[in-house]
């Protein structure tokens, strides 16, 4: 009897570990530069976040989201239309806050800018008036100091 609870629990486990996703890649430069839909330069005007359900992680247990809405004035447009230097546009990112119990997977966007840096994002998609970099190197900070 023992020995049946011992081999359900190690296949219980190994099933658990083979249905697990993983964290993602980052993208290289040429397939972020490809898959774009929109690459954007801009200032970063403000940043703001709010906990939230996870959108991302759907697997039983407690799973908080902090997403980041970063307000960009754009400076440069790389790729993509509807959008022109001067113009603010927002930029959509997360992270991982409360994952119960804790599993892998993916970890969101890295890094999040703060105010004042310039960024380059490489834009997946768009929702609405928001646009989505790609997850997890689709926003990199070209100059890391805040302006003052």
């Amino acid at each position: 009897m023992l020995h049946h609870i011992t081999a359900a629990t190690i296949a219980g486990l190994m099933a658990m570990g083979a249905s697990s996703s993983a964290a993602v890649a980052p993208l290289s430069p040429e397939d972020l530069r490809k898959g774009s839909t929109h690459i954007i330069k801009g200032r970063v005007l403000e940043v703001k976040s709010r906990t939230e359900k996870s959108q991302f992680e759907g697997a039983f247990g407690l799973h908080r989201d902090r997403v980041f809405a970063i307000r960009l004035q754009v400076m440069k447009v790389s790729k993509g239309k509807g959008v022109t230097p001067g113009e603010k546009v927002i930029v959509t990112a997360w992270q991982p806050a409360t994952r119960i119990p804790p599993l892998p997977g993916p970890q969101g966007h890295s890094p999040v800018p703060e105010k004042g840096q310039v960024v380059t994002v490489h834009v997946v998609s768009r929702k609405g008036a928001s646009f989505v970099p790609f997850m997890p190197n689709g926003i990199r900070i070209d100059d890391p100091k805040p302006a003052r």
